[in-house]
């Protein structure tokens, strides 16, 4: 039994070793079609045509002050739109907007030198500030050009910023954060009602000055012009006597400087034209005249008085 025993362990090892062998050998020949029909594919293909990387330009930057900003200054950085004798025109301009947590781009704009050379100027502004003082960057550029495979690319400026008042404060007598409000100076208002007072003194004299004018004006127009004596004198004449109208024919002839009738109306009017919104009722009072004196007509509705009345108002407002 024992011999027996070892030949079916030697057939089994045997059988083993075989499988081992012959795996490999059919796997090669399954996967060698494969191959041939890939390296052929590669060999027929047209060979490949390496991309041109593209160039990226570092161009001048003219320098700015690094350090002294506080909040809501504006930094301007300058960059060339040159290298090496070409001119290099960006795509597009930076967009207007919040850069980080610090900047806020303001305003970008393509300006010319005085030599002819042209810069992209870029407007930053500090809105917001660290607690102490501190080293921010400003962000860089990477900016395609017109010119095809050709990069404009900066790098980030340095700059301190600091903020206005320090959070912190020493904690003694008059240095505390909070402060009562400071009172308000006190104004001296004497020079100011003294200068008030004169000029109210001032203003009362010229009123006073006027006033006396006015009445000066007055007491010559009762003593001098013809139609307003002539209505004082009619106060103390009777309403329906010929008198009152003799009184108002002088006044008019006064006036005129000669004797005045219906005819001669136009002289009195040349000489005092203030007088004449009232020429109708003068051709009335000379119609209504000749027709009392002449006709001994009586006449209604003609009031010398109150005619003279009127005269006198255009007479004192042209002459007195």
């Amino acid at each position: 039994m024992q011999p027996t025993y070892w030949r079916l362990r030697l057939l089994s090892l045997g059988a083993a070793l075989a499988l081992l062998t012959l795996g490999p050998c059919h796997a090669q020949d399954a996967g060698a079609p494969a191959q041939a029909a890939a390296r052929e594919t590669l060999q027929d293909a047209p060979p490949a045509v390496p991309q041109a990387a593209a160039l990226s330009i570092a161009p001048d930057v003219q320098p700015l002050r690094p350090f002294g900003h506080v909040i809501g200054d504006v930094i301007t950085q300058r960059v060339a739109l040159d290298h090496e004798g070409r001119q290099l025109d960006p795509e597009a301009l930076p967009e207007l907007e919040r850069v980080g947590n610090w900047f806020q781009r303001r305003d970008v704009r393509i300006e010319r030198d005085a030599a002819g050379r042209r810069w992209l100027v870029i407007d930053y502004q500090i809105i917001n500030v660290p607690d102490e003082l501190r080293a921010l960057d400003l962000p860089a550029l990477d900016l395609p050009t017109k010119t095809p495979g050709v990069r404009l690319e900066t790098g980030v400026l340095p700059v301190t910023v600091a903020p206005l008042t320090p959070a912190v404060v020493l904690a003694r007598a008059g240095l505390e954060e909070m402060r009562p409000d400071a009172e308000a100076p006190r104004i001296d208002t004497a020079p100011l009602e003294r200068r008030l007072q004169f000029a109210l003194y001032v203003a009362a004299a010229l009123a006073a000055a006027w006033l006396a004018l006015y009445m000066l004006r007055q007491l010559r127009a009762r003593n001098s012009l013809p139609f307003t004596r002539a209505a004082r004198d009619m106060r103390h004449l009777d309403p329906g006597s010929t008198a009152i109208w003799q009184r108002l024919h002088r006044a008019l002839d006064e006036t005129a400087g000669h004797v005045v009738r219906g005819h001669n109306l136009a002289s009195l009017l040349a000489r005092a034209p203030w007088l004449a919104p009232l020429q109708s009722e003068l051709e009335r009072f000379f119609e209504a005249s000749q027709k009392r004196f002449f006709a001994d007509h009586p006449v209604d509705g003609q009031e010398p008085a109150a005619l003279c009345a009127r005269l006198a108002r255009l007479e004192r407002q042209a002459l007195a």
